[in-house]
């Protein structure tokens, strides 16, 4: 026997009611991804409309006052812009491409760092040396040479310290919203995989 021999058996058959439809099922795990597009790209625009002016501003200042203020805010347009950048992966994403496809562009969408992420060390390391050059001017200024070294060692073991705990935050945070959808994704691309 074959397989087309149990065809005319089950014509009429329909799934118990309750039992989980395929297409349901993934209607609307696409509607979750989809939604949470939508807000993370939503965060990010904000994100860079709120940075982008105060970079300016700490540019503008910094030119009229030299220190390391137009580092500090030429660090923020760039990270502005690096957030304009980022929310255009969230805004170009096919949903209607091949089920293999659109789960390998999604696992990497959702993964907490990417290769797009290397681009943000750009504006924090020049946020970082505008912040150093600040402290060192101001310590220099007001503690002499010696209380300039100290404050700026001290704005070194802050900055790390920043660094560290943005990092342990961001983690809880990705896990808490991002986590379980990715495992879902590489759950379904198995799936896919193993027929």
């Amino acid at each position: 026997m074959n397989l087309d021999d149990f065809k005319p058996l089950t014509k009429g058959m329909t799934a118990p009611e309750g039992a989980p439809c395929a297409t349901a099922n993934l209607d609307s795990f696409i509607a979750q991804m989809r939604a949470q597009d939508q807000q993370r790209r939503r965060r990010v625009l904000g994100m860079a409309l709120i940075l982008f002016p105060v970079g300016l501003v700490f540019a503008i200042s910094g030119i009229v006052r030299p220190g390391g203020g137009a580092l500090v805010g030429l660090g923020y347009v760039l990270a502005a812009a690096y957030m304009c950048l980022r929310s255009r992966g969230f805004a170009r994403v096919d949903y209607a491409a091949p089920a293999r496809e659109f789960l390998a562009a999604a696992a990497k969408r959702y993964q907490l760092w990417g290769a797009k992420d290397v681009l943000a060390i750009i504006p924090f390391l020049v946020m970082s040396l505008g912040g150093g050059l600040a402290v060192h001017e101001a310590a220099l200024r007001h503690l002499g040479q010696r209380g300039a070294q100290l404050a700026l060692g001290g704005y070194v073991v802050f900055l790390i310290s920043l660094c560290v705990f943005a990092a342990i935050v961001s983690r809880k945070q990705w896990r808490a919203e991002t986590a379980a959808l990715l495992e879902e994704i590489r759950r379904r691309q198995c799936q896919l995989e193993n027929g």
